[in-house]
Order: structure tokens, then C-alpha cells, then sequence
């Protein structure tokens, strides 16, 4: 595939899935509003702890799906329609396994969890346990069918699994909202969760069906002996990640709830809310163009080609997350007011952690995403150990033994961002995907981090000293803080973007593109 090709079918995949993310964004807040009305913050709060727990079983899927795509990439590349269909019908194979793992694995955890809970659940006046075993139905049945995605990802069609998703959640939204407002029932709610995922997965492999019907023909290929090889020299390592992932963002809303309560749970939630939905537009940017990194490493481009490509990536996912993260610290407070009132905004503490979080997680991505697109799995084996127990550690210890509360929590995660994962990552990226020299990248990074930094201080501080909350003042705080996040980052680039690559430039590549 070209480099025009690659270009343009990035770009269509990440306009549509923007577009898409930011549609459904609206729905979601819109449908958190009258869950929270109808149902209040405790239920919100419970919901957020069943998904932590869900995440603790998805260890099982062991990052399976992100090793299928990169090894369907060389097959795709040579039309390989026999190999294609093998390694499609072995994904098969295991998602059952993990279905039937996760089915087990929940039943066994149900009968604790109400004692995950500060307070009990007896004014909630609903069974726990059925709840939960329906929020376990749906991750279970989440893994039939949904392998199918995965292909539409990796032969960068990304925009049709896109609309898929995003179609079906706004009507299962709709459908919870109508529900909620008529029978102000949590069972209701969980089940159209259910049966709107299992339709979407039918109708998405449907969709794969048509598209590839070799899928079918070759459906007895064995798959090759390389790509074996490959899974058994990385289990190892997409096992490490998928643990340390697991315990770095599902231990969060567990340690809050058993040490807090299911309110502080709710708090948090409807912050994690807006950043999750942020977050989210911003990946469908960042991460729906990893199928083309994948399809450009394994082409014959020069190295230096890719490694001004990967500049040029990181400049761009950086620029979007700073800009981001410093209008979610500058607006949120003003946001939240308006949507819940002033009593569910957070103070100065814990609004500059979780800003300085939100930043330095969405700083990583790009590099996560060379990762996948590279299947680096295997260099990458001890680093998720080390930062689940860093992270575990300090957040632990800061909950328990301090008043700082979600802050606490959040400190934790930042330390082992900080400590471990700046430079590993990087180094995993650098030496074993790129071969490319390190040192000056990560001069380039914790460049982005300090300014970022000391932007988000600066307008968090402005926030609490003049009235942030009140949304004149919010848009007036967000706009200046916009200017100064700037103005830092050309100032960074101009000092520490590497000299002897091709300088980048946002209004060629569209031009690029247009011609």
C-alpha cells in the first residue's frame, strides 16, 4: 500500500470515528444525567464498581486481540486470503475459551461483592448479586462474534466497526434513558446493555461475512508456523501488560469504595466520565491510524521515514492531549457546576491530580499505540509488573494512611507514569521498533511534560483564585490557558524537535491529502 493510501484511509478512519465519538459523548452525558437523576449517585457509584471488577476478569483475553492484529498485517498485505481466514478461525478458538473463563471466573466472584462495598447494600434496596450477574453477561457475551472486528481494524476499515459501535450504543442509550424515565429500573438498565451489545456483534459479523467470503472457503487453513511462533515468544508479554493494566486502572473506584464509600465512587465517576469521553475522541484521532504504522513497519520505507513519521505522530497526539488536558482542568469546574451543581465540584488538590493524570496518560498513547502496531509485546514483558506495583503501592498507602482521597489514589498512578513507563516505553519503542536513537526523544518528551505541567498548575490555581467554577469565568480562564499551552509547546519544539528530521507541518499533510 502506498503512502497516500496509508494517509487517507488514517484520516478516514480517524474523521469518522471523531465525528462518531463526539455524538456519542452527548448521548452519554445526557444519559448519566437521568441516571443519576432518576436512580441518584449511589447506583452510578455501584455501576462503576462492577466495571472495575469486570476489568480484573478480562485479564483472561490477555491482549489477544491487539497480537491478532498485528499479525494479520503481513498477510494483508500480500493478500494472503488462506493465512488470513487460519489466524481469523484460531481467534475464534480462543475468545471462547476466555468467555467461558470469564463465566467462571464471575461466578465464582459474585458472592463478595457485596462486602467490596463501605456502608453494605441494604438501602439500595435492589440483589446485588443479580445485578452483577447481569453486568457479568454482558462482558461474557461480549467475547462472540466481536473477533470479527478486529479484521475491519487491522485492513484499516476501522470506520465501519466505528459506526457499528457507535450506532448501536446511542439506540441502547435512547432505549435506557425511555426505560429509566418510565420504570426507574436498574435490571432494565442492565439488560438493554446486553442485548444491544450481542446485536451489534451479530451485525458486525454479518457486515465481515460479506466483505470477506474467503473467510468461509479457507475456514480448514492451518495457521503458519511464523505466526505461532510469534504468539508463543509474546504471551508472555501481552500477559504482563494485561495484568499490570488491570491493576493500574481497575484499582481506582475499588480502593474509593471499600475505604470511602460508593459516593466518593460517584464523585469521582462523573469526572472519569468527562475525561473517559474526552479520551475516547481523542484515541479515535490518535489510535485509529495504527493499522496504518502497522502497514507502514511492515513495508520497505527507510528507517529514516519512519522515524520521522513517529516524530510527527508524537508531535501531533501531543499537541491534542495538552490542548486537551488543559481545557478539561480550565472548563470542568464550570462544566460540572452547570450539569450537577457546585457541590460535585472538586476542590484544588484533587482537580490538579486528576488534570496532571489525564495529561501524562494521554501523552503515553502514542507510544502504546507504536507498540501495538509494532507487536512489541515481548520487550515489554516486566515492564507492566513494575508498574502495577508502583502504582499499587503508593495508592494504597497515600488512601489508607492520609486524607487525600482520590487525589491519593490518583498520585499513585502518576508516580508509576513517571517512574517507570516515560522511560521504558520509550526505550521498547526507540531501540526495538524504530532502531533509532533514544536519548533525544525523551528530551523531547519530559519536555512536554514539564510544560504541560506547569501550564495546568498555573490554570488550575487560576480556576480556584478567580472563580473558575462560574462559566464566564471558566470560558475566560479556558481560552488564556488555551494561548499558553501554545505558546509552551512551539517554544519546546523549536528547542527540542530533532534538527536532522523533516519538520512537521499540520497544513501539508492536508494538502497532501486534498491533492
Amino acid at each position: 500500500m502506498n503512502k497516500l493510501s496509508r494517509t487517507k484511509s488514517a484520516t478516514i478512519n480517524s474523521v469518522v470515528a471523531s465525528i462518531s465519538q463526539l455524538i456519542q459523548l452527548f448521548m452519554q452525558f445526557v444519559s448519566r444525567s437521568i441516571f443519576i437523576s432518576v436512580l441518584g449517585s449511589e447506583f452510578l457509584g455501584l455501576n462503576g464498581l462492577f466495571l472495575n471488577l469486570l476489568g480484573y476478569l478480562n485479564f483472561a483475553e490477555l491482549g489477544l486481540g491487539a497480537a491478532i492484529t498485528f499479525s494479520l498485517f503481513d498477510p494483508l498485505i500480500n493478500d494472503d486470503k488462506p493465512q488470513i481466514a487460519a489466524i481469523m478461525n484460531l481467534f475464534k478458538k480462543w475468545y471462547r475459551f476466555i468467555a467461558l473463563f470469564v463465566l467462571v471466573g464471575g461466578l465464582i466472584l459474585t458472592p463478595f461483592v457485596p462486602h467490596l462495598i463501605n456502608g453494605g447494600v441494604n438501602h439500595l434496596n435492589i440483589n446485588v448479586y443479580i445485578a452483577f450477574l447481569l453486568a457479568l453477561s454482558n462482558t461474557v457475551f461480549s467475547y462472540l462474534l466481536t473477533y470479527k472486528r478486529t479484521l475491519l481494524i487491522a485492513d484499516q476499515k476501522g470506520y465501519i466497526n466505528t459506526l457499528n459501535t457507535v450506532g448501536y450504543n446511542i439506540a441502547g442509550q435512547l432505549l435506557q434513558i425511555i426505560t429509566l424515565l418510565l420504570f426507574k429500573n436498574f435490571y432494565i438498565y442492565l439488560i438493554i446493555q446486553v442485548v444491544t451489545m450481542v446485536v451489534s456483534n451479530y451485525h458486525v459479523s454479518h457486515v465481515v461475512d460479506k466483505t470477506y467470503p474467503y473467510l468461509k472457503i479457507y475456514s480448514k487453513e492451518k495457521v503458519s508456523s511464523k505466526v505461532i511462533g510469534y504468539m508463543k515468544k509474546n504471551i508472555s508479554g501481552m500477559l504482563s501488560a494485561k495484568m499490570g493494566g488491570i491493576i493500574v486502572n481497575g484499582t481506582d473506584n475499588l480502593l474509593l469504595s471499600y475505604y470511602i464509600g460508593l459516593t466518593s465512587v460517584a464523585m469521582y465517576a462523573n469526572y472519569t466520565m468527562i475525561i473517559t469521553g474526552l479520551t475516547q475522541v481523542m484515541n479515535q484521532l490518535i489510535s485509529a491510524v495504527t493499522s496504518s504504522i502497522g502497514n507502514l513497519g511492515a513495508s520497505n520505507e527507510s528507517s529514516k521515514k519512519k522515524e520521522e513519521v513517529f516524530y510527527k505522530y508524537f508531535y501531533v497526539s501531543s499537541l491534542l492531549s495538552i490542548f486537551v488536558a488543559v481545557g478539561f482542568s480550565a472548563f470542568s469546574s464550570a462544566f460540572v457546576t452547570v450539569w450537577l451543581g457546585k457541590k460535585m465540584v472538586y476542590a484544588f488538590m484533587p482537580l490538579l491530580i486528576i488534570s496532571l493524570n489525564f495529561v501524562f496518560q494521554s501523552l503515553r498513547q502514542s507510544v502504546i499505540n507504536y507498540t501495538n502496531a509494532y507487536g512489541l509485546y515481548w520487550y515489554a514483558r516486566w515492564k507492566p509488573i513494575f508498574e502495577s506495583m508502583v502504582n499499587l503501592i503508593v495508592s494504597w498507602w497515600l488512601v489508607k494512611y492520609t486524607d487525600l482521597g482520590i487525589s491519593g489514589v490518583l498520585i499513585g498512578t502518576i508516580t508509576s507514569n513517571l517512574l517507570v513507563n516515560v522511560f521504558w516505553e520509550s526505550w521498547i519503542v526507540l531501540r526495538y521498533g524504530l532502531k533509532a536513537k533514544i536519548q533525544r526523544f525523551l528530551l523531547l518528551y519530559i519536555s512536554y511534560i514539564v510544560s504541560s505541567t506547569i501550564t495546568i498548575f498555573l490554570t488550575v490555581y487560576a480556576v480556584q483564585k478567580f472563580s473558575g467554577e462560574k462559566l464566564i469565568s471558566g470560558i475566560l480562564i479556558a481560552l488564556i490557558a488555551e494561548i499558553l499551552a501554545i505558546i509552551f509547546f512551539w517554544i519546546v519544539n523549536k528547542w527540542f524537535y530533532p534538527k536532522d528530521l523533516e519538520r512537521f507541518s499540520i497544513g501539508a499533510l492536508i494538502q497532501k491529502f486534498i491533492a
